[in-house]
C-alpha cells in the first residue's frame, strides 16, 4: 500500500534527507530511502513527516525480506514508528492510516488470537483516519479492504470468533464495494483501488462491474511493480492485451 507523505521539514537538511529518500523510493529501491529518511530522524527525531516515511519503508521491505523472522522485525518496527507519529499528533489522519496498515502488515505474523485483535484495531484506525481527513483515498482503500477481508474471513475462524468474541465485527461486500469506489472516485488514476474493487465485484459475482474495472486498470498506465503486477492479472481476467507502458513516477 502505497502512502503519501508531502509535508517537509523547515530545517534545509532534513528537507534534503527527505527529498534524497522521496527519490529512492519512487526508483523502487526501499532500504536506500530508508537510509535516507533515518539520517532526517537522527536532525529531528520528532518530525512526523519522517516517522512516517520510516514508517512506509519499514512497511514495504516485509515481502523481500527472508526469514520470517527478519520480516517481523521490520514489521514490528513499522508499527513502532507509526506509533510515535500518533503520539506526537493523534489527530494526524496519515498517522491512523500508518497504524492500519501497519496492524494489517502484522497479522500475517500472529496466531488467530491476535489477528482478531488487530482486526478490529485496523478497522478503528482507518475509520479515525477517514474521520479526520475523508478526502484521503487510501484511508477508503484500507477500509475497503478490511470490509473484504472480515467478510470473506473462513468459517473455522469465524467460528472461533463468536466462541472468543461473540463474532467478528461486522463486514459485508457491498460496504468494501463501496468503500472502494469511494476511493476510485477521489483518485481514479490509481490503478490500486480499481484492481482492488474488480476483485470484491468478482467476488459477489458481478461479472461486468468488475470487467469495468479490470477495462480501467489496462487504461492507465503502471507507475510501479504493484501496479504492473495488477495488469497481468487484469489481462489474464479479460483477454485483453496490455494498453500502456509502464513508467517510472510516485502513486
Amino acid at each position: 500500500m502505497a502512502l503519501s507523505f508531502r509535508c517537509f521539514a523547515e530545517d534545509p537538511q532534513v528537507s534534503a534527507h527527505l527529498q534524497r529518500g522521496d527519490a529512492e523510493e519512487r526508483r523502487g529501491h526501499p532500504r536506500a530511502a530508508l537510509a535516507c529518511y533515518r539520517l532526517a530522524e537522527e536532525r529531528d527525531p520528532k518530525n512526523i513527516a519522517v516517522l512516517l516515511r520510516i514508517a512506509k519503508q519499514y512497511s514495504d521491505l516485509i515481502a523481500q525480506t527472508k526469514p520470517e523472522s527478519a520480516a517481523r522485525v521490520f514489521a514490528d518496527r513499522s508499527l513502532e514508528y507509526s506509533q510515535r507519529a500518533v503520539a506526537i499528533d493523534p489527530k494526524s489522519a496519515k498517522g491512523h492510516l500508518s497504524l492500519a496498515v501497519a496492524y494489517g502488515r502484522l497479522t500475517d505474523f500472529v496466531g488467530n488470537k491476535v489477528k482478531m485483535d488487530y482486526s478490529r484495531l485496523i478497522k478503528e484506525e482507518a475509520v479515525r483516519s477517514i474521520e479526520l481527513d475523508p478526502t484521503d483515498d487510501f484511508a477508503w482503500h484500507v477500509l475497503g479492504r478490511w470490509h473484504s477481508g472480515v467478510a470473506n474471513v473462513g468459517s473455522m475462524l469465524k467460528a472461533m470468533a463468536r466462541v472468543a468474541y461473540g463474532g467478528l465485527p461486522p463486514a459485508t461486500n457491498e460496504d468494501a464495494a463501496k468503500c472502494l469506489k469511494k476511493a476510485v472516485e477521489l483518485a481514479p488514476q490509481r490503478i490500486i483501488h480499481h484492481s482492488e474493487l474488480a476483485r470484491v465485484y468478482q467476488t459477489m459475482g458481478r461479472k461486468e462491474l468488475a470487467k469495468k474495472e479490470w477495462q480501467a486498470v489496462l487504461a492507465l498506465p503502471a507507475l510501479d511493480k504493484e501496479d504492473e503486477k495488477d495488469k497481468r492479472e487484469a489481462q489474464a481476467v479479460i483477454g485483453a492485451p496490455l494498453s500502456t507502458p509502464a513508467r517510472s513516477a510516485a502513486r
